[in-house]
């Protein structure tokens, strides 16, 4: 009954965004298929309370019967609101069904007047004639059997589990889990309207915006007193040409820690990268922008930074409209993302979907897997295989992924720490394919930017707010890199898409500077804080105490900048 629901859901939104024309019964059929894993997930979700009314019919049967005919009503009425509303959210306002609308109603009844006639019509009567069939047969569903299994009730329940959480993999089941077009129509089509309501509102407080100051200009006030840039690197770089070839490689969990040409001998496991390093340009004082792999992937490809527990690729709509590098490049390029893991993985395929290509996991023919996916020497080989035999100008982007926790690799022992082993043998691996760039005909027109998604706590265990554990590598190289460089201002990984930017002449896509031309200042968040880093100060704000750490030594740059990107992302 349920996926029967959800099937009409998709028909019906996508005749109201779409319509129907001779693309319709392909754009469905590829719907349905994307959106399954999460109608599934709804599916087990309210499969529970029926399950459970299993067991408890043999105790209190009267009560559980009368539980079941509440529930079903229920279950059905707020479906069928979400899903009658749903095509129409989307139609208007470009996003999924929530309580957003809410704000406007009351206010001389706004947002009901903004609706089309025609539109509300349609709505209440798929509203009602739902409310008729469920009346005369849906409820019937909600009937347990006079005769039960208690095995077949187990049963049930479990598979209903792995239903809810999408499977037996590492990675639970969340929105992007349906995207799969550039056509956000279709991504929204396949995505189930419930889920998406019951994962945004449920989450909003944990998302919600970071508001410190009344308004936008008092926080741009104070984020303007920051250190304004020191230096122009910009001449170390060849000039840009429509032939230049870009590439980004995003190092799993590289900690600054454990690179000897930055932070000493005590940790050091990554020759090649240092060896890298004194070929290019180096930043000595550059930090990751939080504490996560969504985290830094996003500030890496948009800029926007994620304050302490958000998680802002839990709103594909919002960032689907956002710049983004892949947006950078027109289509004279080919475009791609690469990683060895599961795309769906803290919904960070939205952030890739305006890449030509993205291959992961399944798209890798190899034995050498954890559980997190393809180890780094098949990926990293694959990925410079592909990039050196196009012909045709290239951004792509790569994310290692063998030092992530559980950092089991694949006969490789060189240090007896773990975690250091992993790091040792990803650098390897890397040392091994930048080897192989430098060999083909496109390095003298290439681009290569190395950084890492964000630090560690590992191996000194420095305290969870400590820079020590922002703290990350980033390395300029290439052919067009005109002059080895060391670079002691302070950059930020959010830096990133403004330098890919200014370097391809389209300065006004992204809001901060290049880390060519270096503010000498970067902002982080860990779990319950946020963090400001100029050359005279650190001040630790934690948002649970609402107070700072230590005593503050600057203005509030931390609160005005993260207040300013929340704004910039949420309203903007």
């Amino acid at each position: 009954m349920w996926l029967s629901l959800f099937t009409l859901t998709k028909i019906y939104f996508l005749w109201v965004n779409l319509g129907i024309d001779s693309s319709f019964f392909l754009n469905f059929r590829q719907v349905w298929w994307a959106g399954l894993p999460l109608d599934l997930s709804m599916v087990g979700y309210l499969s529970i309370i029926p399950i459970l009314g299993l067991f408890f019919s043999k105790i209190v049967p009267r009560v559980t019967k009368k539980i079941l005919f509440f529930y079903g009503w229920f279950s059905w009425l707020f479906l069928i609101l979400v899903m009658a509303t749903d095509a129409y959210f989307f139609y208007y306002w470009g996003q999924k069904t929530n309580l957003g609308f809410t704000q406007f109603l009351g206010q001389e009844n706004a947002g009901l007047f903004s609706i089309e006639t025609q539109t509300l019509i349609a709505a209440f009567l798929f509203f009602i004639l739902s409310i008729i069939w469920f009346t005369k047969k849906g409820i019937r569903l909600f009937e347990l059997p006079e005769r039960g299994n208690i095995w077949t009730a187990i049963m049930l329940l479990t598979l209903s589990l792995l239903m809810i959480r999408g499977g037996l993999s590492n990675v639970p089941i969340n929105i992007s889990s349906a995207y799969f077009s550039e056509n956000n129509a279709l991504n929204n089509a396949a995505v189930n309207p419930a889920w998406s309501f019951l994962a945004t509102e449920l989450e909003r407080d944990k998302h919600a915006p970071l508001i410190f100051f009344e308004n936008r200009d008092e926080a741009e006030k104070i984020l303007n007193l920051k250190e304004s840039q020191v230096k122009d690197y910009s001449s170390l770089l060849q000039p840009y040409d429509s032939n230049t070839n870009v590439i980004l490689i995003v190092l799993e969990s590289f900690s600054a820690k454990v690179v000897g040409s930055i932070n000493g001998d005590k940790y050091a496991s990554t020759p090649c990268l240092d060896s890298i390093a004194g070929k290019g340009i180096s930043f000595s004082n550059a930090y990751a922008s939080s504490f996560r792999s969504d985290k830094g992937l996003l500030a890496i490809t948009t800029g926007f930074p994620s304050g302490a527990r958000q998680t802002l690729t839990n709103f594909p709509t919002e960032l689907s409209s956002k710049p983004n590098i892949f947006k950078l490049f027109d289509s004279r390029y080919w475009s791609s993302f690469y990683y060895g893991g599961n795309l769906d993985f803290a919904n960070i395929k939205v952030l890739f979907s305006h890449a030509n290509q993205t291959k992961s996991q399944d798209d890798f023919t190899s034995i050498n897997k954890n559980t997190w996916g393809v180890h780094d020497e098949d990926v990293f080989k694959t990925f410079s295989d592909d990039f050196t035999s196009r012909q045709i100008p290239q951004f792509s982007m790569l994310f290692s992924l063998s030092s992530h926790e559980p950092f089991d690799i694949p006969n490789y022992h060189k240090k007896e720490d773990p975690y250091l082993n992993s790091l040792s043998y990803t650098d390897s691996c890397l040392g091994l394919m930048i080897h192989r760039l430098r060999k083909s005909d496109k390095w003298s027109n290439t681009l290569v930017i190395i950084t890492a998604d964000h630090g560690v706590i590992r191996p000194d265990n420095a305290p969870i707010y400590s820079e020590k554990n922002f703290h990350i590598p980033l390395i300029l190289t290439g052919g067009i890199v005109q002059k080895d460089t060391i670079i002691p201002e302070i950059v930020s990984q959010a830096d990133l898409p403004s330098t890919i930017a200014n370097y391809m002449n389209k300065p006004a896509v992204f809001q901060q500077q290049s880390v060519l031309k270096p503010s000498n200042n970067a902002f982080y968040s860990y779990h319950n804080g946020i963090v400001s880093i100029t050359s005279d100060c650190i001040q630790y704000y934690d948002i649970d105490q609402n107070k700072y750490l230590f005593d503050s030594c600057n203005y509030p740059l931390e609160k005005a900048y993260f207040q300013l990107g929340n704004d910039d992302f949420f309203n903007r």
